[in-house]
């Protein structure tokens, strides 16, 4: 590789890494506060809890067009789209965590004459600390990926190099930089996964700083460091807005957006129930109950070890690879349009899934299974009568979960051609109609939030708690 590529390449993986590292410190930063704020309840929280749900309907690329607009092109606008979506996610899923958390000892700590604070520290923050951590890795991954989806609009990093190469046809590029994405995901994935399970809390701190102080030097030593965006964006943020007040619900809106709705939606339930299908399989390839042979009567044998190995390292490229990737791919095998996206999604959900329904039967109740063994019956009948029962609320939760999700990334999908409200959105992004752009992002968010809502009811009314990360 000649130096001009090997700069390029650095450029490149120094934007995605300075996107990541810089949104998920704006998000602790500006997140923990506010899930403090939640957590405490009343009527400010309430307010900001309403605040935040609205925030966090909107798609991640709506965002980045936004700070495309207020900031410029470049990783700057990325680190605040992503900072500002992952704030709200952080704030929401913190104040779940701590109000969890028994008060038994900081209600103790507090009786003795010791400060908020202190009983806040000492009785709460411990017995949180696990959650808090490995929801914490979880956001950084998460954002990893996500960094693809801003590169779309013009915030730099991989995203842009995808999006540059499958548009004037160089595969080998396209395939080289999606190779370095997932080898990136997968890197971040392995470290999250130790400071969820093995780190000391000093450990899992100095990771924090080290992200923070990445973040700031890996956007340093690009090109063109973008600090001197933020000078500017709040008169382009008002430029914009100006431009796109009023609404245009004029024309073909009604059309447009309706097809957009029922695309967007469509999109959502076939990459939903196909990864569904194709992830229980899997699954049952993957979880160890099963693979490591005791199901068969037999204990463990190694051929098993073959099909778990590589299934396992299926869904965690499956898993690396953001769903918008795995779009502009399946455009060149099926086209323009939501069946791109249907596969795309099918792919991805079900490389998510399979993993959190594995998990789903490891920490199940083994006991119907082993006896339905003990007695004489096939490993396929145990499974099916002793352990898939057990598991069906966990894999409908999940299902549900993937399917609010989905309804975002279809929105997100559709930026590259493959239908739904997305694809509206970026044609009028691209021709600057900011009065009908801005029309489109509204019936965007008012679909995500409606499907969030359904989705949150069903779960309840079918008691299908549960938190999903994939």
């Amino acid at each position: 590789m000649n130096p001009v590529a090997l700069a390029y390449l650095r450029d490149t993986v120094l934007a995605t890494i300075g996107i990541a590292c810089g949104a998920l410190s704006l998000a602790m930063l500006l997140g923990v506060p506010l899930a403090l704020v939640l957590a405490r309840g009343g009527r400010t929280g309430g307010v900001l809890a309403g605040t935040l749900t609205f925030v966090r309907a909107i798609p991640e690329l709506v965002l980045a067009i936004i700070a495309v607009v207020a900031l410029g092109l470049g990783p700057i606008a990325g680190v605040a789209a992503l900072g500002i979506h992952y704030t709200a996610v952080v704030a929401k899923l913190y104040a779940e965590i701590l109000s969890a958390v028994r008060r038994d000892g900081a209600e103790s700590l507090r009786a003795t004459g010791a400060t908020t604070t202190t009983a806040f520290l000492v009785g709460i923050v411990p017995y949180a600390w696990p959650g808090l951590v490995s929801f914490g890795a979880y956001s950084f991954e998460s954002i990893i990926r996500a960094s693809v989806i801003v590169g779309v609009v013009g915030a730099g990093g991989i995203g842009s190099v995808l999006v540059q190469d499958l548009a004037v046809g160089d595969y080998r590029g396209f395939g080289f930089f999606l190779a370095v994405l997932a080898a990136l995901v997968i890197v971040v994935d392995a470290i999250a996964e130790r400071l969820r399970t093995r780190a000391p809390a000093w450990l899992t701190l100095g990771a924090f700083g080290a992200i923070v102080f990445g973040g700031i030097a890996a956007l340093a030593f690009t090109d063109s460091p973008p600090w001197r965006a933020l000078h500017n964006a709040p008169q382009h943020l008002a430029r914009f807005l100006a431009g796109a007040l009023p609404l245009d619900f004029g024309g073909d809106f009604l059309g447009i957006a309706a097809v957009g709705v029922w695309e967007s939606l469509l999109v959502a339930f076939v990459g939903t129930l196909g990864g569904v299908l194709i992830a229980v399989p899997i699954a049952v390839l993957i979880a160890r109950p099963i693979a490591r042979g005791w199901m068969r009567g037999t204990g463990w044998r190694p051929w098993s070890l073959a099909s778990e190995l590589i299934a396992r390292g299926v869904i965690a490229v499956g898993r690396a690879i953001p769903p918008i990737a795995l779009g502009l791919i399946a455009i060149i095998f099926v086209g323009l349009g939501p069946k791109a996206g249907a596969l795309a999604l099918v792919v991805h959900t079900a490389c998510v899934l399979a993993k959190l329904i594995a998990e789903s039967v490891e920490l199940g109740d083994r006991e119907a299974a082993e006896a339905l063994i003990a007695g004489g019956a096939r490993a396929s009948a145990a499974f099916a009568i002793g352990f898939l029962p057990a598991a069906l609320p966990a894999i409908a939760a999940h299902a549900l979960y993937r399917f609010e999700w989905n309804i975002r990334a279809s929105a997100i999908l559709g930026m590259i051609g493959a239908g739904g409200l997305g694809q509206a959105i970026f044609n009028e992004q691209q021709l600057l109609h900011y009065h009908a752009l801005l029309a489109y992002v509204i019936v965007a968010i008012g679909l995500v939030l409606v499907v969030d809502a359904a989705s949150d009811r069903g779960r309840k009314r079918l008691r299908l708690e549960t938190m999903t990360l994939g």
